[in-house]
């Protein structure tokens, strides 16, 4: 998706936190474009920190799911009218099924906003939802941060520049620099050490009440690149977190769905890592 010019260099972003209300201005160093779930920037906010930190907000105007891949369904672009309508139904009455109900003819125009409302609040709640999972697990998992996972540092809400009928959630979370991909970085420079570290981390999360959810090449991170010492799991947004009263049988059905420590495994297997002995051959069990 192409960089609305709001997300340009230089340009301001700012954030309201959660919690104590508190307002923070952020200049953009750059995008990391194209967007596809989340806006993702590259910030500077001295107030916070020196250092530059990540952004992410969590906006459904810029979700790459209203591009229809299939010729069944039609793309479903964002509309301020649209979303504003959404804004307005109640949302203890949303029903996904009338999503796939037949479209509305192109005269019935009611039905046709009636029905982009509805796509509007079901993109707002995939949105959402991820926000509140990438939060929640990084709440669980406050003792991994700054090592096996990035530091979130804020949380809160966007105050666009335009007019708009939500204000989308957002995060500040470390950023890790001179860091490369398990996709694009070199085998030969990956040690054993750090690689049986990070087994350790992921098998960790269930204890901790999370499961990753969405464990690919590009969601672990490698730093410095030359020779990397540091190991990091990033985008919780599909992430699941055990709820209060959930029962160890539900929760461990869950875990071993999502296979955190399995697929982590496998990974560093295509990338012809050899893991020490001691780094285990299954995932940990939950507490």
């Amino acid at each position: 998706m192409e960089v609305d010019s709001m997300f340009s260099p230089g340009a301001r972003i700012i954030l309201t936190a959660a919690d104590d209300g508190r307002t923070l201005t952020f200049t953009i160093d750059r995008p990391f474009a194209p967007f596809t779930k989340r806006i993702v920037l590259l910030v500077r906010c001295p107030e916070l920190t020196l250092d530059p930190v990540v952004i992410k907000i969590y906006d459904p105007r810029f979700l790459d799911d209203r591009v229809s891949v299939v010729p069944s369904q039609p793309s479903r672009p964002w509309t301020p009218a649209a979303e504003k309508a959404a804004a307005a139904l109640p949302k203890d009455e949303f029903d996904e099924a009338l999503l796939w109900e037949d479209e509305p003819e192109d005269t019935d125009v009611a039905g046709k906003a009636a029905r982009a409302a509805l796509w509007e609040e079901h993109y707002r709640r995939l949105s959402f939802d991820c926000f509140e999972a990438e939060t929640n697990a990084y709440d669980r998992l406050r003792a991994l941060q700054g090592g096996a996972i990035p530091r979130l540092l804020f949380a809160g809400v966007w105050q666009p520049p335009d007019e708009r009928g939500i204000r989308p959630p957002a995060v500040v979370l470390e950023y890790i620099p001179d860091a490369v991909s398990l996709c694009d970085v070199s085998a030969d420079v990956l040690q054993p050490d750090v690689c049986a570290a990070l087994v350790r981390a992921v098998d960790s999360f269930a204890a901790h009440g999370v499961f990753h959810g969405d464990l690919h090449q590009e969601n672990v991170l490698f730093t410095p690149q030359a020779r990397p010492v540091r190991a990091v799991v990033i985008d919780f947004g599909c992430a699941g977190v055990r709820a209060e009263g959930e029962d160890e049988e539900s929760w461990q059905f869950n875990v071993t769905f999502a296979n955190d420590g399995g697929r982590v495994r496998r990974l560093l297997k295509e990338k012809g890592v050899v893991l020490p002995e001691d780094a285990g051959s299954g995932s940990a069990p939950a507490a």
